[in-house]
């Protein structure tokens, strides 16, 4: 009886499925924006949308600029590229993953930034970043698997202004508060939650 080697068919099978992974990657890379500085006073695109993970970079095209996060000309920590340089083709990068989102909590996700000496000049901007609700179920503030009296009793337990609009998870509209349009959402999901 002659024995099949079976290297040949391992080693293909371990090439299809490397292969395939690295399709998966490619499919679930990053996007890199590109916002170009200057010349003369604005940010293009002013107003820019990325998805969570995706990179904002930012590219001189003339002028002494920088890219400051805050507004009005008020920093507020969460970026900075440095002292005003005029400097083409330099660039500056900052990429809106979850860890930054944590670190640095906006309302609604909305970061924005400004030209430290032009800001009056109205060279501003913001960047908002799309985060996907991964939550199955968001009414079910107790994690139960059922929207159920315990959720509304923590709903009605966060009724009003949230303190925090970043971590408010009663605020089940996103309107940072915690009102009646809520209480509609959890009434309407009451039961179990789906699969």
């Amino acid at each position: 009886m002659r024995r099949q080697n079976r290297i040949p068919a391992a080693a293909a099978a371990l090439a299809g499925a490397l292969a395939l992974g690295a399709t998966v990657a490619a499919v679930n890379a990053e996007t890199v924006h590109e916002v170009q500085v200057g010349p003369g006073f604005s940010f293009s695109p002013a107003q820019i949308t990325v998805d969570l993970g995706d990179t904002v970079r930012w590219v001189w095209a003339g002028g002494e600029h920088n890219v400051v996060s805050g507004a009005g000309g008020d920093p507020d920590g969460n970026f900075d590229s440095g002292l005003p340089v005029d400097d083409p083709g330099l660039t500056f990068e900052v990429t809106f993953d979850q860890p930054f989102l944590d670190d640095n909590p906006m309302p609604d996700n909305v970061y924005p930034y400004y030209c430290e000496p032009h800001v009056l000049f109205g060279m501003v901007g913001d960047v908002t970043v799309e985060v996907p609700d991964t939550t199955p179920c968001p009414e079910d503030l107790t994690g139960s698997g059922l929207v159920n009296v315990f959720d509304l009793l923590t709903l009605l337990d966060q009724w009003g202004t949230c303190a925090d609009p970043g971590d408010c998870p009663a605020d089940l509209t996103g309107d940072g508060l915690v009102n009646v349009f809520d209480l509609l959402a959890l009434l309407g999901a009451w039961g179990a939650c789906p699969d």
